[in-house]
């Protein structure tokens, strides 16, 4: 069955700030990914101060997912590094990185990031 585990703000939220570094799934309560999944891809997108979708004009995204503590692996396939223009309000343009295999956490890395008030991005795993 699938599952989204949302990527969490340091109190737990899951609404992100626009801040350069690295946020995960992993939060206070211990709410880790369910290692017996198989796949999954990564979501994300951005919303100004209303909360309305939009489109940033810079920046990148990097997911990451942990198979074992201590250990990052890329996507497999699709966007290994997300170009923020891409992540369009209405269709969007990236390529969803995908994984495979087992994960414990999910992580992102917010780099430059400009136009935009927050974010909401999670790991849909299967």
């Amino acid at each position: 069955m699938a599952k989204t585990y949302h990527v969490k703000n340091v109190g737990g939220g899951t609404r992100l700030p626009i801040t350069d570094g690295t946020l995960s799934t992993f939060n206070q309560i211990g709410d880790d990914i369910d290692i017996g999944t198989e796949t999954g891809v990564f979501i994300v997108a951005f919303y100004d101060s209303n909360g309305d979708p939009v489109t940033p004009s810079a920046g990148t995204i990097t997911p990451e997912m942990s198979p074992i503590a201590g250990q990052w692996q890329q996507a497999g396939s699709g966007d290994l590094v997300i170009d923020a223009t891409k992540v369009e309000a209405g269709l969007s343009t990236y390529s969803m990185p995908s994984f495979a295999g087992p994960a414990i956490e999910g992580r992102l890395t917010f780099a430059g990031i400009a136009g935009a008030s927050s974010a909401v991005a999670y790991f849909w795993r299967i």
